[in-house]
C-alpha cells in the first residue's frame, strides 16, 4: 500500500512541479512515508519516474494487446487504437505533458531518457504490429513508413493536449468532449486516406 501511495504522490508532484523541481523528501511527505522507504522500493528518483511510466504504459499495453487479438478488421483496430490513445492522453494531460518534457531532455539525462524510451517503445511496437497485420491482410499499403505513421499519430495527439494549442483551435461552442471527438475523427480520416489501399 505504501508503494502505491509513493507512486501516486510522485506522479502528482512530477506533473505539478516537474521532475527536476520535485525532491524525494517532498514525495515522502506527500505520501506520508520516509525517504528511506522510497530508496528501498525505488533506489532513486529516476527509478521512481520509470516505475510511474511503466505502470501507465503497462495499462495501455494490455488494451493494445486486446485490440490486436480481436477479430476486427485492421481499420477497426486502428480506430480502436486512436480512441484508446486520445481518451488516455486527454484524461491524463498533465502526465503526458510531463513525460513529453522529460523525453525532450535527452542531453541532460541520457540514461533516464533511454530508460523511458525503452519502456514507451513496447507500446509503439504493439501499434506497429497492428499496422503490419493490416499490411499483411492487404488492407494497408505496403509502401507506408510505419514509424512516421506512428509519429504522426502521437505528434498530433500530444499537440492537442497542450492548453496553448487547444485555445487556438478549439471552437467557441466546443467543449472538451466535442474537441476530443474532433481529434479522433480527424486522425481516423487522415490515416485512412493515407494508409488504406
Amino acid at each position: 500500500m505504501t508503494k502505491v501511495k509513493i507512486l501516486a504522490a510522485a506522479k502528482e508532484l512530477f506533473e505539478e512541479k516537474g521532475f527536476d523541481r520535485t525532491t524525494v523528501r517532498e514525495v515522502a511527505t506527500k505520501a506520508e512515508a520516509n525517504v528511506a522507504l522510497i530508496n528501498y522500493h525505488f533506489g532513486s528518483k529516476e527509478n521512481l519516474l520509470a516505475s510511474i511510466v511503466k505502470e501507465m504504459t503497462d495499462q495501455t499495453r494490455l488494451r493494445l494487446t486486446d485490440i490486436s487479438n480481436t477479430t476486427s478488421d485492421p481499420i477497426q483496430k486502428l480506430n480502436q487504437v486512436i480512441d484508446l490513445y486520445v481518451e488516455r492522453l486527454h484524461s491524463n494531460r498533465n502526465y503526458y505533458q510531463m513525460i513529453h518534457r522529460e523525453m525532450s531532455t535527452r542531453l541532460l539525462r541520457p540514461e533516464l531518457h533511454d530508460l523511458l524510451s525503452k519502456i514507451i517503445r513496447r507500446n509503439k511496437d504493439e501499434i506497429k504490429k497492428i499496422l503490419e497485420n493490416g499490411q499483411h491482410k492487404k488492407v494497408f499499403r505496403k509502401d507506408i513508413d510505419l514509424d512516421l505513421v506512428i509519429s504522426t499519430i502521437f505528434g498530433l495527439m500530444y499537440q492537442t493536449t497542450h492548453s496553448g494549442f487547444r485555445e487556438k483551435i478549439i471552437g467557441a461552442k466546443e467543449d472538451a468532449e466535442a474537441f476530443k471527438e474532433r481529434v479522433k475523427k480527424h486522425l481516423k480520416e487522415m490515416l485512412k486516406s493515407y494508409i488504406v489501399k
